[in-house]
């Protein structure tokens, strides 16, 4: 008991330590930016799923997104390949306000690894960042 009490701030730094180690393998959904958004796009093998509506996705979206309007997520998710599930997937709406509801339905079905665009497409398009049609 003794050496907890002499030695608190050194185990306090330890755990700290060790919590940050795991954080990475721990954490299912993150929310991102535009610049960590366009860092996961160009490594590659990340799903970039869109939930906006079909007529705002027409509009404009990120290359090679896929279309999953949030009002059918739920009966679509197992449309997604399996493969998506372990890989990376970048969750963009319009403002940003349905992503987490949109993380938490991919999280129950499996998908490890959930990142959010803060801001969601409005952030993105305010930039000034590539779109297609």
């Amino acid at each position: 008991m003794n050496f907890i009490r002499d030695n608190i701030f050194l185990i306090g730094v330890i755990a700290y330590c060790i919590g940050a180690l795991l954080w990475p393998y721990i954490r299912t959904t993150a929310k991102v930016n535009n610049s960590e958004a366009t860092t996961l796009i160009n490594k590659g093998k990340t799903t970039i799923l869109d939930i906006r509506t079909r007529k705002e996705y027409q509009s404009g979206h990120l290359l090679n997104a896929v279309s999953m309007p949030f009002m059918s997520l739920k009966d679509q998710v197992g449309q997604l390949e399996e493969s998506f599930k372990k890989q990376p997937v970048l969750v963009i709406d319009h403002e940003g306000k349905d992503s987490a509801a949109a993380a938490k339905i991919l999280k129950e079905n499996g998908f490890t690894k959930i990142n959010i665009l803060k801001g969601g497409m409005t952030s993105w398009t305010k930039e000034g960042l590539p779109i297609t049609k």
